[in-house]
């Protein structure tokens, strides 16, 4: 048995443990602790490599190091000294991968060495290796990035991805970005990438990293259900899902059911929910913009207008250009009832100021966003028994009366008074005296419009 020394290195620094013939259970001890016994041993002292473990030995005269595999004791010289090890060999399996800083150079299974003996390796480079190979050492110089990684399912609903492999299902897509200009075959097809590329990797199917390929991050699908629709902006000129081009800063909306993974250049501003228009109500919407809709009709920017059962029974506002102001619910009117109608919408849906129109029950209809009701209310007719009449004027011509000349309506009858007309009261008869038809009438009250 030989004594442990330490070196002049900071005790507590992830040093390695060089030990030399020492009881197997001492040795399980220190290989159990997180202390480690850095420096060389005496010269002609044995340093035992355990199977399956490897040592880096440096020579002290040509500062170049060199690996030995275990099981083997081996006697260091006195210009030899340990530096790195024993350490497990990293021994991956079906499931397992790691990445590896400044691999060697190889010539096939073979690691090429320079004219003084050391190893050539790939300075800044990395190198990914996968499961199913032989267990296999850290040359001098070779670094292992962040451990061994274990092959992980991303779930569909989570979108998660760990370390740098990651299984991606139909619902779900892997978002790559080339690091260098390469040609790989992730989509099964060689494929010339230039660097910061990006591209999709859609599922169902397993991807391992590449060297020069990183994943950027998971995608998991949009799942759009009846009525509602994607609010998409093109980041970068490409042809959507279905092949439309578009350009920079263009938007528009995906309606199609189903699930739906953002292309690369596509951004996802928000989801867009269906209206429902039904005899009830209507939908009031506003132009932010002059743009044509569905129904191939200029929207001239700032103007309203109703969209109501007989136009869609759905209707999804597109947020880029229309803006929806509410819903619009109809006025009603009874077979005695009348409203006039104030700067009436003409064909083209833009106000007529200063126009009136007479609607007399009944009646179901929508007011146009322009359109108001005169005195904001809705009038009854005026109901004349057999001893009732009406004094109106014109203040408007007719065929056969003038402006201003007035006339009487007499009962019975249901009057509604007309845009030409302005009631100047409702009398009622007092007495009839025999064969001289003589009539006394007294002024009633009766609510008509202020025409």
């Amino acid at each position: 048995r030989t004594t442990l020394r330490w070196s002049s290195m900071d005790r507590s620094s992830s040093a390695n443990l060089v030990y030399g013939t020492c009881s197997n259970r001492e040795r399980d001890i220190f290989q159990r602790s997180d202390l480690q016994f850095p420096g060389p041993l005496a010269e002609g002292n044995p340093v035992r490599i355990p199977p399956d473990c490897f040592v880096h030995v440096m020579d002290t005269n040509k500062k170049i190091a060199r690996v030995l595999l275990g099981p083997q004791n081996y006697t260091l010289l006195a210009c030899e000294q340990v530096v790195f090890g024993p350490k497990k060999l990293i021994d991956l399996g079906d499931s397992w991968f790691c990445i590896i800083q400044n691999p060697v150079v190889k010539n096939g299974d073979t690691v090429e060495h320079d004219e003084n003996g050391a190893v050539k390796l790939r300075f800044g480079a990395t190198e990914v290796r996968k499961g199913r190979m032989a267990p296999f050492p850290l040359y001098p110089g070779e670094k292992l990035e962040g451990g061994l990684g274990h092959f992980t399912v991303v779930r569909a609903e989570t979108g998660l991805v760990y370390e740098n492999c990651c299984a991606s299902f139909a619902l779900t897509a892997c978002r790559l970005r080339a690091k260098i200009d390469i040609v790989e075959d992730s989509l099964g097809l060689p494929t010339k990438r230039i660097a910061n590329q990006e591209w999709l990797l859609p599922g169902p199917a397993t991807y391992f990293p590449t060297d020069y390929v990183e994943i950027v991050r998971v995608l998991l699908a949009i799942v759009l259900v009846q009525g509602e629709s994607l609010h998409l902006e093109a980041e970068q000129a490409h042809s959507d899902a279905e092949g439309v081009s578009r350009v920079v800063g263009e938007q528009w909306l995906y309606e199609r059911e189903g699930p739906y993974i953002p292309l690369i250049g596509q951004k996802v501003i928000g989801k867009v929910v269906a209206l429902q228009t039904n005899h009830l109500r209507a939908l009031h919407l506003c132009a932010k913009r002059t743009f044509v809709d569905r129904f191939n009709k200029k929207r001239p920017a700032g103007s309203h207008w109703l969209l109501t059962a007989e136009d869609t029974d759905t209707y999804t506002p597109f947020p880029a250009y229309e803006a929806f102001m509410g819903f619009a619910h109809p006025t009603t009117l009874t077979p005695t009832q009348y409203c006039i109608v104030c700067d009436v919408a003409g064909a083209d849906g833009q106000p007529q100021l200063g126009k009136r129109q007479l609607v007399k029950g009944p009646a179901n209809f929508f007011l146009q966003p322009c359109e108001t009701l005169l005195q904001g209310e809705i009038f009854d007719m005026i109901l004349l028994q057999p001893e009732d009449m009406v004094e109106v004027e014109n203040v408007e011509d007719e065929a056969d009366i003038a402006i201003g000349q007035k006339h009487r309506v007499l009962g019975p009858a249901l009057y509604c008074p007309t845009l030409a007309h302005r009631v100047l009261g409702v009398y009622t008869a007092l007495l009839n005296v025999g064969d001289w038809h003589m009539l006394y009438f007294q002024r009633g009250i009766v609510r008509v419009p202020a025409l």
